[in-house]
């Protein structure tokens, strides 16, 4: 690394200079604190004494220990230019330990076989990898098995850096380069990486960076000054508690090119998920507070570092994003308006007749629709109990047919695709196997209908096209999915009527939801000549092709 760059804010491999690195004999440590009078570090190697790094005219401090060891603990001592000490863990430590607030000596390297997957994001499966570990039968050779087997592509992973707060599901790191230890250790994660990118799957992981865990131990005024947060109060944390990182220092910068550059090379990642791009985009994450432009500069440099990697940049936000970052793939939330359709009664959903229209007939081919974990625990209840009444199995499967025949990428949360009735916890196990029989009915329609999306232009083809039928009655939907010669009629009942429709086409039909064979009952088409009639049952759906 060269330093000025590092000074300029313009370095991404700060990581390979600062940090701890192996020499011949020992290991030499780095740190930057351009305006501390003395930094000392402390550690297993030196029995707990101070000793003093050199300090360069760039701000960087060094030593070499030569009997440091792997896995030895270590701090920092900052000493301020007003005579505060303080202790500090390494910014760029690849191992810590969150316990002791302790740096680790030593980091895991790993040769991948594998390449990255060049597949479109199709169909995304988001994982909190805590909860699944919880589950005593979990491997990660089962995750890859589970993923192939219910056509998912690629694995979108929540947050995998160390955080401290076991509440904030991991968005509030506190060690951008460490691995977190509660999800065993970085080279068997990597080993998995490499597994899944021979089954052709791609691996996704969320960064939140624009936030920072506020402990003493970590980033706040790391040289006795704010080094890498603001200086001022009313803007130096968010709504949350957790302290922002001021984007217009050079420091922070370099920081964070480094950290996104580290996690797209040391575990070979198929492309970041920039998570929360909101509270960067505005300040403190309000849209009337305006633009923060230091913030949009530093976001289309971490994106250029993402393609530079021939990774995939994504997004997700919670609001609107009206500015033109070079984005692959946006997460919208929109299908979380419409689960809360879903939550209506049947009569009151067809109010909300112009939401679905929109979805179908917009285009969405550069956007991913679907469930985060968000919908698996907001109203402390999961995507299948938060529909309306009794009867949700059904309409689940409905709410499935309708997300996967829409022109867009789609992303589920884990559970989902089992219809999961649990809600999503950070301290309870989520599981990959079904555990009723009408979870197992379930799994296998959605195995059904996504296999039948991944194998179907008309659906997955990002060249498709979408147009909408006038159908008369409240809240049935009927649209057409083309790709050039292929043509598909997609039919959607969000209502408890029964209708019966006159088909103007010749129609196979490929999935029904009230095939026996997903617990239905029995009421399917088959093959329909035109001007037959189509059933189509209450909450029911079904996809024909057009012969």
């Amino acid at each position: 690394m060269d330093s000025k760059l590092f000074i300029k804010g313009k370095a991404s491999d700060a990581y390979n200079f600062f940090g701890n690195h192996s020499k011949e004999k020992g290991y030499i440590f780095r740190v930057f604190a351009k305006e501390a009078v003395k930094v000392e570090i402390i550690g297993d190697f030196n029995d707990w004494q101070g000793q003093n790094l050199r300090k360069y005219s760039s701000g960087v401090f060094s030593t070499t220990i030569k009997n440091a060891r792997e896995d030895d603990r270590y701090q920092y001592i900052i000493t301020s230019k007003n005579g505060v000490k303080t202790k500090k863990i390494d910014p760029f430590a690849q191992k810590v330990s969150l316990e002791e607030n302790s740096s680790l000596v030593g980091g895991d390297s790993y040769k991948f076989n594998n390449k990255k997957t060049k597949k479109t994001p199709n169909n995304i499966y988001q994982v909190h990898l805590g909860s699944l570990l919880k589950d005593k039968e979990f491997t990660f050779d089962k995750l890859i098995d589970h993923c192939i087997k219910n056509n998912f592509d690629y694995i979108s992973f929540m947050p995998l850096t160390e955080y401290k707060n076991y509440k904030s599901y991991g968005y509030k790191t506190s060690n951008f380069l460490a691995f977190s230890t509660r999800y065993k250790d970085s080279k068997e994660f990597k080993n998995f990486v490499d597994k899944a990118h021979a089954k052709n799957i791609g691996i996704l992981a969320e960064l939140d960076l624009y936030e920072f865990d506020e402990s003493s131990y970590f980033l706040e005024n790391f040289d006795g000054t704010s080094l890498y947060n603001y200086d001022y109060d009313d803007i130096k944390y968010n709504y949350y508690g957790a302290m922002n990182f001021d984007p217009s220092k050079n420091s922070s910068r370099s920081f964070l090119l480094s950290v996104v550059n580290f996690w797209l090379k040391e575990y070979n990642l198929d492309g970041i998920v920039l998570a929360n791009i909101e509270n960067a985009i505005y300040w403190q994450g309000q849209k009337d507070r305006g633009i923060n432009k230091e913030w949009i500069s530093l976001i289309s440099k971490i994106i250029e570092i993402i393609h530079k990697n021939k990774a995939l940049a994504l997004a997700s936000y919670n609001g609107i994003c009206d500015l033109d970052f070079d984005l692959d793939y946006i997460y919208d939330l929109s299908f979380r308006q419409i689960l809360r359709i879903m939550q209506k009664s049947p009569f009151e959903r067809n109010n909300y007749r112009i939401n679905i229209q929109n979805l179908i007939i917009n285009d969405t081919s550069k956007k991913i629709l679907g469930f985060s974990f968000v919908d698996s625990f907001l109203d402390e209840a999961s995507l299948a109990m938060k529909i309306y009444g009794n009867e949700k199995i059904s309409q689940l499967k409905t709410l499935m047919t309708f997300l996967y025949s829409i022109d867009s990428s789609k992303m589920i949360f884990m559970g989902d695709e089992l219809a999961s009735f649990d809600t999503f916890s950070v301290f309870e196990k989520t599981t990959l196997d079904t555990t009723t029989n009408e979870s197992k009915v379930f799994n296998k329609y959605f195995k059904n209908l996504t296999n039948l999306y991944k194998n179907e232009n008309a659906l997955s083809n990002k060249d498709s096209s979408s147009k909408l039928l006038d159908l008369e009655g409240y809240s049935i939907y009927g649209f057409i999915r083309e790709c050039k010669n292929d043509k598909l009629l997609v039919l959607i009942n969000f209502t408890d009527l029964e209708y019966k429709i006159k088909s103007p086409y010749n129609l196979e039909e490929l999935i029904n939801t009230e095939d026996l064979i997903y617990d239905g009952n029995g009421n399917i088409n088959g093959k329909v000549n035109k001007n037959d009639f189509i059933k189509i049952m209450p909450f029911g759906s079904a996809i024909f092709r057009i012969k």
